[in-house]
């Protein structure tokens, strides 16, 4: 067992400057991605994080919006859900910060996020209602009048925190634009190839491809900035970029990284809005 002593302590203030030096200001809206282990030893834990972000946003002025995604019991999410008490499973920080008072959450039942600040009730009401977007976790999930839909036309902050772009959530946000895209460019065929995209529960297809490439994509647009805060490497990006970049390579290079079975109906897709 590593002896607490040993692991590198990281405190609020050492927080505070590493995201000032990201670019954080008061008055931005940020979401993060993070794994408070990454760090070291923080002191005070999760809170301290949470305090941290809050400080340098200035609540009254800024938001700061955690993922409170469920993934456990897949099957049976939409069954068991509970705005109230539903676990977050992405991480200490994010389950910390929904149980705060002052925090607000999404309602629904696979891809919620929690926010404090001054634009919580905005960016977290309405999520249920959200549509015009199928993805396997239903229409709601990244649709029109999501949260991911506000933190993409606010062109939010949006940052890693120990971990990578391999949880890039905003990517689902992308791919369920660019379905969508190619389903109101179908014409005709609009109705057949819809029924042939993967639902919640629902077998079809789905432009599934791993994110943590979408680091080295952003990056090649000079668009990832990096800090280190204890022993995690803190990445920070912008909403809008991060979703657009991965639009753009699905338009322009999908045989690359796509399976056949997407690229079969993609195919079928194009020669409809000819």
């Amino acid at each position: 067992m590593t002896n607490l002593t040993d692991r590198t302590h990281v405190c609020g203030e050492a927080i505070k400057a590493s995201l000032r030096k990201i670019g954080l200001k008061a008055g931005g809206t940020v979401l993060v991605h993070s794994s408070l282990s990454s760090m070291g030893y923080v002191v005070g834990g999760a809170q301290t994080v949470i305090e941290a972000f809050l400080e340098v946003l200035n609540p009254s002025r800024g938001t700061l919006v955690l993922p409170t995604l469920c993934q456990k019991d897949l099957d049976e999410r939409f069954d068991t859900w509970d705005i109230e008490k539903s676990p977050s499973d992405v991480g200490r920080i994010t389950e910390v910060g929904r149980l705060r008072p002052d925090a607000k959450r999404s309602d629904h039942p696979s891809h919620s996020i929690c926010a404090i600040g001054a634009q919580a009730e905005e960016i977290t009401r309405d999520h249920g209602s959200a549509h015009g977007r199928p993805s396997p976790w239903g229409p709601a999930a990244f649709g029109i009048g999501s949260p991911w839909q506000k933190l993409y036309l606010w062109d939010a902050h949006y940052m890693f925190l120990g971990t990578t772009t391999s949880c890039n959530t905003i990517g689902h946000f992308a791919q369920a634009k660019f379905v969508t895209e190619c389903l109101e460019q179908a014409g005709d065929r609009r109705e057949e190839l819809e029924a042939e995209v993967k639902g919640w529960q629902k077998q079809g297809v789905w432009p599934n491809f791993g994110f943590v490439i979408v680091e080295e994509w952003l990056e090649e647009k000079g668009a990832m900035r990096y800090a280190q805060l204890g022993d995690a490497t803190l990445r920070a990006t912008r909403a809008r970029v991060n979703a657009d970049t991965i639009i753009e390579k699905l338009r322009a290079e999908p045989e690359t990284f796509l399976n056949e079975n997407f690229l079969d109906w993609l195919r079928r897709a194009r020669e409809a809005s000819r």
